[in-house]
């Protein structure tokens, strides 16, 4: 069964009359009428009912239509995907980012770059499992708070400030911002050790010296702000506030303490062009989105 042939068939369908269908495909009469027949017998079915110049659809050709349609469809679609491919242009991308970051970075970015914007579907996955995801197919590039593995091209899209989160009656409310001292005092809701939130902090804890006391331990943000809007402690997370609580910066040596963004994709993507051009977009988004300082766009390419 040729495609072309299922295109007879809906123009005849459509028209009603072999030779206005004939004129329409600019092939002669004899030939598509033959052709129809060949689909017919290759099918095992009459798709028309022939007789007094003109064409109608047998039941059979009525339960055929919306097949032969829908293949078509999906021709049409695979050839025009199949020229976006190769032209590297226009083609529609999927991102797959943890939860958090589509909620307070990728949808943002969406909304900003309007009827023009490139990213056209999201997944969301564990910090963790962004780039392994990435690998099976699951997205066109990733976006995570690791280093990515040295097989992908990347770019630095951005530091996340990570924040202490307190209610407005809490001690520290009407304060700028809080030490890794002021942590290690009381009860802290941390995020679990999946999360580049909970890697961040426990090695800037580490690397003071100190310690905490995690009174919860959260698998979602919105839940680590619930406890906290609770008052059952600070909790340390990098999504923007919930529930009327405070933010706070959290003050290290020299710098606040912040998570790295990084969006990645596989160097021999056939949309590689593209995905870098969307990439650099997104990290002058998140330079205003962050108010990071110059120079947050450093990329890396493996290579080849």
């Amino acid at each position: 069964m040729e495609l072309r042939v299922l295109e007879y068939f809906l123009s005849i369908a459509d028209i009603g009359s072999v030779t206005a269908a004939a004129q329409q495909v600019h092939v002669t009469q004899p030939s598509l009428s033959r052709q129809i027949r060949q689909l017919e017998k290759e099918l095992g079915l009459t798709l028309f009912r022939r007789g007094e110049g003109a064409l109608r659809l047998t039941p059979a050709g009525r339960a055929f239509l919306p097949v032969a349609r829908d293949l078509t469809a999906r021709a049409r679609l695979a050839r025009d995907t199949a020229r976006s491919m190769a032209s590297g242009d226009g083609v529609p991308l999927t991102v797959i980012a943890p939860p958090t970051t589509v909620t307070d970075v990728v949808a943002p970015y969406v909304v900003a770059s309007g009827p023009e914007g490139q990213i056209t579907d999201v997944v969301e996955a564990s910090p963790h499992g962004v780039y392994g995801a990435l690998a099976v197919g699951q997205a066109d590039f990733a976006i995570g708070t690791r280093p990515p593995p040295t097989d992908l091209s990347y770019v630095v899209l951005g530091q996340a400030r990570v924040w202490a989160q307190v209610v407005s009656a809490h001690p520290w409310a009407g304060r700028d911002d809080v030490t890794l001292e002021d942590l290690s005092t009381g009860p802290v809701i941390v995020m679990d050790e999946l999360h580049g939130v909970r890697r961040v902090l426990d090695e800037a804890v580490a690397k003071a010296g100190l310690g905490y006391q995690a009174s919860y331990v959260a698998r979602a943000p919105a839940v680590a702000q619930a406890l906290a809007a609770a008052g059952k402690g600070v909790c340390v997370v990098s999504d923007d506030p919930r529930f009327g609580l405070r933010s706070l910066p959290i003050r290290l040596d020299d710098e606040l303490l912040h998570i790295t963004l990084f969006g990645a994709w596989d160097p021999t993507h056939y949309a590689a062009a593209q995905i870098r051009s969307c990439l650099d977009g997104l990290a002058g988004f998140c330079r205003d989105l962050f108010a990071s300082p110059p120079g947050m766009t450093s990329d890396h390419t493996p290579a080849t």
